[in-house]
C-alpha cells in the first residue's frame, strides 16, 4: 500500500471518529422526542426515517403490482414463500455490505469491491451495474408511459400508444432532468415520499376492496401451490422487487452516527415494510380476481379511487428516475475517479492530458472534474434511457434479466464473495447457502425467462 493510500485512510478514520462525536448530541435530542414527533415530524437529513423512505422508494414500484400474477402462475402459498425468501436474502446482503464497508472503511460500493476482491472485479461490477441501472431506468420510463396511457383510457381518449409514448418523453424529460441533477438523497426526500405514499394508498385500496367486496366471481379458482420450472422466473421477478442495494452507500454517507445498530434498523425495517406491502397486495389482488388477474393487478380495478392510485403510481415512477440516476451516477464517478487519483489531483495539482493518441480528461481541480462527471453522466442516463424506452417493446422480458441475472449477481454473488473473503474465520454457512441459492435461482430464471 502506498504512502498516499495510508495517509488518506488515516484522514478518513479521523474524520469519521470526529464526525460521530459531533453527532452524539443530535442523537440524544432525537431520542427525547415522542413517537408522534419521530414518525410524523419533518424529514431530517441523516435520520433513520428519511433513510428508510429513501430505501423504500426504489423498491415500491411496478414490480410489486405483478406479484398477484406470479401467484396466479405458481400458487398463492408458493409466491408468499418466495416473497419471504427474497426479503431474507436481500436483508442479509444489506448487512454484509454494511458490515464490510464499516470494517474496511469504504465510502462506496466500488471502493469496497476494489479493496476486497481486487481491481478486475471492481471493473466488472461497474460495467455490470451501469448496464443494470440503465435498463432499470428504462423500465421505469416504459412503465411511466404505460400508466399515462391507462390514464388516457380512463377518460376514454383515443390515442395511439406509440405516439403517446413519444409525446410523454418530449414533455416530461426536461422537468425530470432538472430533478435528476440533485446530488443527495436528502434533496430528493419528498420526491421519495410521494412514491411511498402512493404505494401505501394502493395497498390500502386493494385490501379494503377485497375485504368489502370479496371475490369478484362466485366460481373463482384459486391456486395454492403449483411448482414447475417457471418457479425460477417467478423468483427472479419477485427478487427484482427488493433490489435497492446501490442506495446503501449514499444512505451510510448521509446517516447521522452511522453505527452498525442504526444501519441494521434501517435494513430490517425496510425489508419488513416491503414484505408486508408485497404480501397484502399479493393476497388481496389474487384472491379478488383469481385466474383473471392481469400482469399488473391495478389494471383489474376501475373507478375514481383507483384512478387516483394510478395517478399516484405515475408520479412515483416519474420521481423514481432521478433516484436511480443518483445511484448509478455514483458508480460512474467511482469508475472515472478513484480515491487515490482524487488525492493526487487535490494535493499535487495533477493534470490529466491526452497521451499516446488516447483521449482523456484535462482537469484543473477535483471539483471541476466531479462537475463534468455529474453533468455528463446525468444527461447520458436520462436521454439514453428515454431513447431505449421508445425502442424496447417487451418490458417483462427485461425485468427477468434485471432481477435474475444482473440483480442477483450484484446483490447476492458479490456480497457472498466479499463475505467469504473478509469473514472466512467466522463464517455463518446459512448466510452462504442463502446467497448462493439466490444466485442459482436468479440465473436460471433469467435464462429460462428469455425462451
Amino acid at each position: 500500500m502506498s504512502y498516499s493510500q495510508v495517509h488518506f485512510s488515516d484522514m478518513q478514520s479521523t474524520f469519521i471518529s470526529n464526525y460521530m462525536e459531533m453527532e452524539e448530541p443530535v442523537q440524544e435530542k432525537e431520542q427525547q422526542l415522542n413517537w408522534c414527533q419521530r414518525t410524523f415530524g419533518p424529514l431530517k437529513k441523516g435520520g433513520i426515517r428519511m433513510s428508510i423512505i429513501s430505501l423504500l422508494a426504489p423498491c415500491l414500484g411496478v414490480g410489486m403490482l405483478g406479484l398477484p400474477y406470479r401467484a396466479k402462475e405458481q400458487g398463492l402459498i408458493t409466491e408468499l414463500l418466495l416473497i419471504a425468501l427474497c426479503g431474507i436474502i436481500s436483508c442479509v446482503s444489506m448487512h454484509i455490505l454494511s458490515w464490510s464497508a464499516g470494517d474496511l472503511q469504504c465510502s462506496s460500493f466500488s471502493e469496497l469491491i476494489q479493496m476486497s476482491l481486487g481491481n478486475k472485479m471492481k471493473r466488472l461490477f461497474e460495467i455490470l451495474t451501469i448496464c443494470y441501472c440503465l435498463l432499470g431506468i428504462t423500465q421505469l420510463q416504459i412503465s411511466f408511459q404505460l400508466f399515462i396511457y391507462e390514464l388516457f383510457r380512463y377518460f376514454e381518449i383515443a390515442v395511439d400508444q406509440r405516439e403517446l409514448a413519444i409525446i410523454v418523453q418530449l414533455i416530461f424529460i426536461i422537468p425530470n432532468l432538472l430533478i435528476s441533477f440533485q446530488k443527495t438523497l436528502f434533496k430528493l426526500r419528498y420526491f421519495s415520499l410521494v412514491g411511498v405514499i402512493s404505494v401505501i394508498y394502493i395497498t390500502f385500496l386493494t385490501s379494503l376492496d377485497y375485504f368489502v367486496r370479496g371475490s369478484y366471481s362466485d366460481d373463482i379458482k384459486i391456486k395454492l401451490i403449483d411448482v414447475d420450472f417457471k418457479i425460477f422466473t417467478t423468483f427472479a421477478m419477485t427478487f427484482f422487487c427488493y433490489i435497492c442495494h446501490l442506495f446503501i452507500f449514499p444512505i451510510r454517507k448521509e446517516l447521522h452516527n452511522p453505527t452498525i445498530s442504526r444501519q441494521s434498523k434501517i435494513w430490517k425495517r425496510q425489508t419488513l415494510i416491503c414484505y408486508i406491502v408485497y404480501s397484502i397486495i399479493c393476497i388481496c389482488g389474487y384472491l379478488r380476481f383469481g385466474d383473471d388477474t392481469k400482469a399488473w393487478v391495478i389494471n383489474n380495478y376501475h373507478g375514481d379511487l383507483f384512478f387516483m392510485g394510478k395517478l399516484g403510481m405515475s408520479f412515483a415512477l416519474f420521481f423514481a428516475v432521478p433516484l436511480n440516476i443518483l445511484a448509478c451516477r455514483q458508480i460512474i464517478h467511482d469508475m472515472l475517479l478513484s480515491d487515490e487519483m482524487e488525492y493526487q489531483i487535490k494535493h499535487k495539482s495533477l493534470r490529466i492530458q491526452a497521451q499516446d493518441g488516447k483521449i482523456t480528461f484535462e482537469v484543473d481541480s477535483v471539483d471541476s472534474f466531479r462537475s463534468k462527471i455529474h453533468i455528463y453522466s446525468t444527461l447520458l442516463l436520462q436521454f439514453g434511457s428515454a431513447i431505449l424506452a421508445l425502442i424496447l417493446p417487451n418490458i417483462n422480458r427485461y425485468v427477468t434479466v434485471l432481477g435474475g441475472l444482473l440483480g442477483t449477481t450484484m446483490v447476492c454473488l458479490i456480497p457472498v464473495l466479499i463475505y467469504l473473503r473478509e469473514y472466512r474465520d467466522k463464517l455463518n454457512y446459512y448466510i452462504v447457502i442463502l446467497e448462493i441459492t439466490g444466485v442459482v435461482f436468479g440465473w436460471i430464471g433469467a435464462v429460462y425467462g428469455q425462451f
